[in-house]
């Protein structure tokens, strides 16, 4: 069992010695798809998505990217509050060596919640309420891409997004009470400027 063992080993190294590095591999392949979940992401947990990434040389990447996070409070079948937020970028990346890289672009976040008008602390219809916002914003982060053949693995090890620009597109505010609808407004003005951060973001795809 352990000679086994051995020469499976010695076959898997001989393969790997054999095989090309990630810098090579992106520069003989175009087109590669993979997907994202973060291990931790702030203000709002477990953003997950997807990304189509195009090599433009063994040094360069250019990507479309997809994230969502959000969360939900039931009772029974009621939907009392909730908060979605979705991330589109377009994100280039500068590869140093291998498989280190450094990223950086735009992104355009939109944002809503809803809430059932007792959680905002005032009556305004029998109805829940809800704000839309968006924003865009600019990203930079550090990361490893790794390819094992076809089969990517990366860590994206820390991801800053920023925003630059955003309004309110959906306000609440017109159903409340007269006295109480810049309070709201200036509640709901939080949805344009808080920054977001990823730590520990795995992808995993496959490169054509």
């Amino acid at each position: 069992m352990l000679k086994g063992l051995i020469s499976a080993s010695l076959c898997v190294v001989s393969s790997l010695a054999g095989a090309q590095t990630s810098a090579q591999f992106r520069a003989s392949h175009t087109l590669g798809v993979d997907a994202a979940f973060a291990v931790v992401s702030l203000p709002f947990p477990a953003s997950k998505g997807v990304a189509l990434n195009v090599n433009l040389s063994d040094r360069w990447q250019l990507g479309l990217s997809y994230m969502n996070s959000g969360f939900e409070v039931n009772f029974s079948k009621l939907n009392l509050a909730g908060f979605k937020e979705r991330h589109a970028g377009l994100i280039a990346r500068r590869f140093f060596g291998n498989s280190f890289n450094l990223n950086g672009g735009y992104v355009y976040r939109s944002n809503e919640i809803y809430l059932d008008p007792n959680v905002y602390g005032f009556s305004v219809s029998d109805h829940s309420v809800r704000t839309e916002a968006r924003s865009d914003m600019l990203q930079f982060g550090i990361s490893n891409h790794w390819q094992l053949e076809h089969w990517t693995l990366a860590v994206d090890w820390l991801t800053l997004t920023l925003p630059v620009n955003g309004e309110v597109t959906q306000s609440a505010a017109d159903q409340a009470a007269k006295e109480q609808r810049d309070d709201v407004r200036r509640a709901e003005d939080v949805l344009t400027w808080y920054p977001n951060l990823a730590v520990g973001t795995v992808r995993l795809g496959y490169m054509f």
